[in-house]
C-alpha cells in the first residue's frame, strides 16, 4: 500500500473504529509499522480529534444545534454513496469540514455563554441605584420583580415588617431584575423604606458583616446573610435606630 492511499484510509478510520479490523485496516497498520512519515500523520489527525472532542465536552452547545447544523452540512455536501479509494478525499475532506464546523459552534457557543453570565456589581452602584429608583416611590409605580432569582426573607424579624410583594430593579442594563426590593414599615419606630436584597455572588465587593451596619453612604445600610446581600435604605425615620434595635434584639 502506498502513503497516499494509506493516508486516505486514515482519514475514514475513526481512532478505536471496528473497520480497522476490516482487510482495508490491516493493510493499512501494516503500511503503519514501515512508514514513520504515515505514523506522523496518524499522530496529528489523532491529536485533532482528541482536542476537538476535550472542546466539545468542556463548552456548552445550545441542546440540538450541533445536530441540526451537521444534519444541514450533510445534505448541501452529498458525499458520494460509493466508498471506493478515489473518493476517500471527497470523504476526509467532509470529516475535516464537519469536525471543523463542531469546533467553531464549541467556540461560539462558548463565548455565547461567557458573555450571557451577569457582571459583578459594586455595593455604591447598588446604593445609588436603589436612592435613585426607590426613593419615596410607591410600589405599585415600580415593576413587580420578575423572579430571576429566589428572593427569600428567611429571617423573621424583617419578614414580618415588609408589606408588600417585591419589586424588581434593573441595574446592568441587561434583560431580567437583577435585585428584588420589599417596603418596608415598622410603625413603632416610625420608619419607612425599603429592604433591598441581591444574591453574593453578584457582588464584586461583600459587606463583611452579618447585621446591618451603617456605611458611608447616607441613609443606607448593609450587609450579608452568606446567600444574600442586603440594603435597608431609609424614607422615614432614623435608620441608624433601626440598626441598634437589630443589633439588640428583633426589629
Amino acid at each position: 500500500m502506498d502513503c497516499q492511499t494509506a493516508r486516505q484510509l486514515i482519514e475514514m478510520l475513526a481512532e478505536g473504529a471496528e473497520d480497522w479490523r476490516s482487510a482495508e485496516g490491516e493493510s493499512v497498520q501494516e503500511h503503519l509499522t514501515e512508514c514513520a512519515l504515515c505514523q506522523s500523520v496518524v499522530a496529528d489527525i489523532r491529536g485533532w480529534d482528541r482536542r476537538l472532542q476535550a472542546v466539545m465536552v468542556a463548552v456548552p452547545v445550545p441542546n440540538g444545534l450541533r445536530d441540526r447544523l451537521l444534519s444541514q452540512l450533510v445534505k448541501s455536501a452529498s458525499p458520494p454513496a460509493v466508498h471506493s479509494a478515489s473518493h476517500f478525499p471527497a470523504q476526509g475532506s467532509f470529516r475535516r469540514i464537519a469536525a471543523g464546523l463542531s469546533l467553531s459552534l464549541a467556540l461560539v457557543a462558548g463565548i455565547a455563554f461567557w458573555m450571557s453570565q451577569p457582571a459583578q456589581l459594586q455595593m455604591a452602584s447598588i446604593q445609588d441605584s436603589a436612592v435613585e429608583q426607590l426613593q419615596n416611590r410607591p410600589p405599585d409605580e415600580l415593576s413587580q420583580f420578575d423572579g430571576s432569582f429566589v428572593a427569600e426573607i428567611v429571617d423573621a424579624k424583617w419578614s414580618k415588617v415588609c408589606t408588600s410583594p417585591p419589586v424588581g430593579l434593573n441595574l446592568d442594563g441587561r434583560s431580567g431584575h437583577d435585585v428584588a426590593a420589599f417596603r418596608v414599615d415598622i410603625p413603632s419606630l416610625r420608619f419607612r423604606g425599603w429592604l433591598v436584597l441581591i444574591p453574593v455572588s453578584r457582588i464584586s465587593d461583600l459587606p463583611v458583616t452579618s447585621v446591618p451596619t451603617m456605611g458611608s453612604y447616607a441613609r443606607t445600610a448593609a450587609w450579608n446573610d452568606g446567600k444574600y446581600v442586603f440594603v435597608c435604605l431609609s424614607e422615614q425615620g432614623s435608620l441608624q435606630s433601626l440598626v441598634d434595635q437589630f443589633q439588640g434584639g428583633a426589629a
